[in-house]
């Protein structure tokens, strides 16, 4: 092989590998920034499940954000909106190792509301994107483990 053909070659894989990077950006790009999960019950009975759910998987509980409680008492009307703050300090601790600002994500959320339909839903922040937000490689195990327990808890509290 001559040296122009080397350039050649070198040429063709730089211009694959760029095209590469461009298809896996646009999917990135097309990831869902929150994930939303149809619950069947009304908004209290998805709470409870909710909890039941987390705390099933001896997940903590740090709180219990009442957006739409506070609203009412600002004078003001919110459909109900509830804010779940859990966590798992082990894995957090991992994902935190691998990028320490990871810890302005955590611990996990997952919001409870009413739409105006008076469809009840469920919402967390997408894993992958979580994990592009930090840095952190969308195929670590604990982004992984992160994503499965999302998604059970959620399925669990919707009654899907």
């Amino acid at each position: 092989m001559n040296p122009n053909d080397k350039e050649i070659e070198m040429s063709k894989f730089l211009l694959a590998l760029a095209a590469v990077f461009v298809l896996a950006q646009g999917a990135w790009a097309q990831a869902p920034q929150v994930i939303e999960v149809r619950s069947t019950h009304t908004a209290a009975e998805t709470l409870q499940h909710l909890e039941h759910a987390i705390q099933q998987r001896h997940l903590q509980i740090v709180a219990v954000v009442d957006h739409s409680g506070s609203a009412h008492k600002a004078g003001l009307e919110l459909r109900p909106t509830k804010l779940v703050i859990f966590g798992n300090p082990a894995l957090g601790t991992k994902l935190m190792q691998m990028n320490q600002q990871a810890g302005l994500g955590l611990p996990l959320k997952i919001l409870v509301w009413e739409d105006a339909k008076h469809r009840v839903w469920l919402g967390y922040t997408n894993p992958a994107v979580f994990a592009r937000r930090y840095d952190i490689n969308p195929s670590a195990k604990p982004i992984l483990i992160m994503s499965k327990a999302l998604h059970a808890i959620a399925a669990e509290a919707a009654g899907s």
